[in-house]
């Protein structure tokens, strides 16, 4: 009876060792598709973001078949855009944060990076904060237009408006820098609700 159950005991262990995650490498792996063809064949550049503080050097790659692919060993934040600054046109530059997993990237008009923690919450912060620069730039411009008018009612009101939402958005990044904890992103998020 005791080597049955010595038996079915170490049969659970192996079972949970084998069901636990593999401990991460450290490394990013970044996999890219590039949506417009004017891009193929192309350079895309993965630097740093704050080149000033860190020796990683940037890393180049070439568009093929609308892919690129690469990994980061380093957990930075990176910038990552077209070699040829002619083509911002056609590819908007993105931010990344090189951490450990798999990070997928879609470069175009409207770039997109996802597929661990950071690199998601930054994603949706990207969204709301160009959501919300064009909203809070319509009302300022609005507001602008009517005291040049000489309607300072309306455009104090306007500018009180812009300020309500500037407000709701620093409220927004801190939520999402919060739901992140410490780290890279909460650092580079708390430059917009200080």
């Amino acid at each position: 009876m005791k080597k049955v159950l010595l038996f079915w005991a170490a049969a659970a262990m192996m079972l949970i060792v084998g069901c636990q995650p593999q401990q991460s490498t450290g490394s990013c792996h970044v996999m890219g598709k590039v949506s417009d063809s004017l891009m193929e064949g192309q350079r895309i550049v993965i630097e740093p973001f704050d080149m000033s503080k860190t020796s990683v050097q940037a890393d180049t790659l070439v568009v093929k078949d609308g892919q690129f692919e690469t990994t980061l060993d380093s957990v930075l934040l990176y910038k990552v855009l077209p070699a040829d600054g002619r083509l911002y046109s056609v590819l908007q530059p993105l931010i990344i944060v090189g951490e450990p997993g798999e990070v997928w990237i879609r470069l175009g008009m409207d770039s997109h990076a996802g597929g661990t923690l950071q690199n998601d919450t930054l994603d949706r912060w990207k969204v709301i904060t160009e959501a919300h620069s064009r909203t809070y730039n319509q009302i300022r411009s609005l507001a602008s237009k009517s005291a040049q008018s000489g309607d300072t009612v309306q455009a104090a009101f306007l500018n009180k408006q812009a300020d309500s939402l500037q407000v709701a958005y620093s409220a927004s990044t801190r939520r999402m820098a919060e739901g992140v904890g410490e780290g890279l992103l909460y650092d580079f998020l708390s430059r917009f609700f200080k």
